[in-house]
């Protein structure tokens, strides 16, 4: 276990890590409690939609939304936190059976937004939602931090990283030392704060069939998030090419550089797009 924080090489803080599922449509902008994260994962679900993933841990926003349903791929990425709590709103049958026996806690209580239309209204206050007994610390889910990084001096300049998943864009322009997340062109704020990353790791990963369709008949795919592929870690404004392994859903992902080295990400904050 490293003697940091795992999701963001910080200081040890102890608390309690919190998945929330959050919807990234336009419909769901803008979204809230987005900033606070210090881990958000972009995961592809039905329809070439995507939908967010962020993780708290170091400081809990008072105002999640708009929260929407787990998805399979949930399921296998939050394992290897440990026993982390999943804040969500539903969930479909074919994936209910999986998601209650998975080792991750479980809260679908929200509230409604009446300044939105259902079903883009769900919201939590996530710092409640820390109090809760028996919740527990992140475990080591294989990221590693350092400030001064070798494999940076010689790196390719990068400093508008432009990434697809699913049918949307993501782009993170490099401004000020730190990474500005937009979706298909639209800036991501958290009322007038503007969402900034240290980081951006993009992992290739392969789509399989969830033996289900959406109401709009839609397939629904799982994102698999073990075995190994290719990955780009953007940080200080370069592009670091690698690759990632991970052997099970309750064991931390190994990520290399190209010279076969432990990746180093910048301390801070991190945006993990699952590319299939």
């Amino acid at each position: 276990m490293p003697s940091v924080d795992p999701l963001t090489g910080g200081r040890k803080n102890g608390n309690p890590v919190i998945a929330v599922k959050l919807e990234n449509t336009a419909a769901a902008m803008p979204q809230r409690g987005l900033s606070a994260a210090d881990l958000v994962f972009v995961e592809e679900v039905e329809g070439s939609l995507t939908r967010l993933m962020p993780i708290y841990q170091s400081s809990y926003p008072q105002r999640v939304e708009p929260v929407r349903s787990a998805r399979s791929t949930d399921i296998d990425i939050l394992p290897m936190f440990g026993h982390p709590l999943l804040v969500y709103s539903g969930v479909a049958s074919q994936v209910r059976p999986k998601l209650t026996k998975a080792p991750i806690r479980l809260n679908s209580n929200g509230s409604r937004d009446k300044s939105r239309v259902a079903p883009h209204n769900v919201y939590f206050d996530v710092q409640a939602v820390a109090k809760q007994r028996g919740l527990s610390t992140s475990g080591d889910i294989g990221l590693r931090f350092a400030t001064s990084y070798a494999a940076v001096t010689n790196a390719a300049k990068q400093e508008k990283p432009d990434v697809r998943v699913g049918g949307d864009r993501f782009t993170f322009a490099y401004q000020g030392g730190r990474y500005l997340p937009s979706w298909n062109g639209r800036p991501y704020t958290d009322g007038a704060t503007r969402v900034m990353a240290d980081n951006v790791l993009v992992l290739a990963t392969k789509a399989v069939p969830d033996s289900y369709k959406d109401p709009a008949g839609n397939p629904v795919y799982k994102t698999v998030s073990t075995g190994s592929g290719k990955l780009s870690l953007y940080r200080n404004g370069k592009q670091i090419s690698g690759t990632w392994s991970r052997t099970a859903t309750d064991q931390p992902f190994v990520l290399r550089d190209a010279s076969g080295n432990q990746l180093q990400l910048a301390p801070g904050k991190t945006w993990i797009l699952l590319q299939n």
